[in-house]
């Protein structure tokens, strides 16, 4: 792979499930970027909300996702919310190509609520979350894919899209 695959779409449309399904089908490394942070912290994604507060939990995302564009290229899954920052989509759109995971926000209300996430515990804030989000996902991506597809049809969806076009030989 010559640049990173970064997953981006609001909690719970699969980017995590996605993300490893597809580096596997690359042969490619995966990164969950909010594993990245627990491990940075120390803790886990609610404490950190409750005890450091999401600001801080930002600009660690931003310094984390910087960091690991650094490294190898591979696979990506982003924070719901990281797209929001813009030195985070700058950063990305000049190191990386970034696949939408599409999902419809009462679907993603389905998924995500009684997880114990920390911004999926009021169904109107996090609707209203979805929709201040939504506008950086679409200026990002370089693809949109339907979330709501089986996790198979998604994957393939993205190889099909990332694998090099294949060119014809020429005869001598």
């Amino acid at each position: 792979m010559t640049s990173w695959i970064a997953l981006t779409g609001y909690m719970a449309a699969g980017k995590s499930t996605v993300g490893r399904r597809l580096a596997e089908r690359l042969g490619t490394t995966f990164v969950d970027t909010d594993a990245a942070i627990e491990a940075k912290a120390e803790m886990e994604i609610p404490k950190i909300f409750s005890d450091k507060g999401e600001l801080w939990f930002r600009r660690t995302e931003e310094r984390v996702i910087r960091d690991l564009l650094e490294g190898e290229a591979g696979v990506m899954a982003l924070g719901g919310g990281a797209l929001m920052s813009e030195r985070t989509r700058g950063v990305l759109g000049r190191q990386a190509r970034v696949v939408w995971l599409k999902l419809d926000p009462a679907a993603a209300w389905e998924r995500a609520s009684g997880t114990g996430r920390p911004l999926a515990t009021d169904e109107r804030r996090f609707v209203r979350r979805y929709e201040s989000r939504e506008p950086g996902y679409r200026e990002a991506a370089d693809l949109t894919v339907d979330a709501s597809a089986p996790i198979e049809d998604v994957v393939l969806e993205i190889v099909a899209w990332a694998s090099p076009p294949m060119t014809a030989r020429s005869s001598t």
